[in-house]
């Protein structure tokens, strides 16, 4: 899968997240992958355009990585920048994480690495979680203790939102000791928890944690607890049911469902909530709608 594609995926995931409780991350195939290839997504790209029109700007956001990439309409640089820098504007925290990853890889703009660190310091303070993960990433590879205790609290932070790799690095931080302190039973619980989300990455750390607890008698019911998680059978169904086209067409829907545009709206700035009057509309979700966790986990 290429770079673009797959922050374009990426973005997609962090938007359909950002309408739920909480963001938890999901593997995704490996393989250069067209996720709106042939005309797949004509229908909920046609709707993205609409939905920027009424303010969106998770539309927006998405259209800028149509844009940007060619996937589903013809690549056209400028028009993919202008969407996105119109979701910056409004200080729309993915679009400003998405603008600071174009910077970082040089992806439709030209490489600035101080625009990219400016724009993620922006997503940072404006509580994006991936955001915080990223940060997080390149404070904790700096000398100065400071830095390494403010990369520390960015992780806990991502981790407490679910996001999985922030997780799974704290996890594995408190295991060693490393950067913070010695804390099996607090890496226990994450890597319980990482287990029962399918991050099948995190089994072997589980099992060897609880090995490690396993003598201390104080820790005994810690230990049946993990181990009962540990024996869990947790299916995850990839292959056929992963499409990426169908993950665009999620996060329409789900955009759909939150009812927070008007309709024919002259000045295209985002409304409170649709209750039905003052010429406004709403869809509710209907039986067999999936959110982007179940159609990634197959979960009913």
């Amino acid at each position: 899968m290429t770079k673009a594609s797959m922050l374009f995926l990426t973005a997609s995931m962090m938007i359909a997240a950002s309408l739920s409780p909480s963001y938890a991350q999901s593997n995704t195939p490996d393989g250069d992958v067209a996720a709106c290839a042939d005309d797949k997504c004509d229908d909920e790209i046609r709707t993205l355009h609409r939905m920027a029109r009424f303010g969106s700007f998770e539309a927006m956001t998405l259209l800028s990585m149509v844009y940007a990439t060619g996937d589903g309409r013809d690549a056209d640089p400028e028009k993919a920048l202008s969407y996105l820098q119109r979701a910056v504007s409004y200080r729309h925290p993915t679009a400003v994480f998405l603008l600071s990853e174009w910077y970082r890889e040089g992806l439709v703009v030209t490489q600035d690495l101080q625009k990219a660190h400016t724009l993620l310091t922006q997503a940072v303070e404006l509580k994006h979680t991936p955001a915080q993960y990223k940060k997080a990433l390149l404070l904790l590879q700096q000398p100065d203790e400071a830095d390494i205790a403010t990369g520390v609290e960015l992780l806990e932070q991502a981790s407490d939102k679910r996001l999985l790799d922030a997780m799974f690095l704290l996890a594995r931080l408190k295991q060693q000791g490393a950067y913070t302190e010695l804390d099996l039973e607090g890496a226990a619980q994450l890597f319980k928890n990482l287990v029962l989300s399918g991050h099948e990455e995190s089994r072997p750390y589980l099992k060897e944690t609880i090995a490690i607890l396993t003598p201390k008698p104080e820790a005994a019911e810690l230990v049946a607890d993990l181990q009962q998680s540990y024996d869990m059978e947790v299916i995850q169904v990839f292959g056929r049911d992963f499409k990426p086209d169908n993950i665009l067409s999620t996060v329409v829907t789900q955009l759909n469902n939150t009812g927070i545009y008007t309709r024919g709206s002259l000045n295209r700035i985002r409304t409170m909530q649709c209750d039905g009057r003052n010429g406004c509309y709403t869809m509710k979700p209907k039986r067999g709608d999936r959110d982007l966790k179940q159609t990634l986990t197959g979960q009913p």
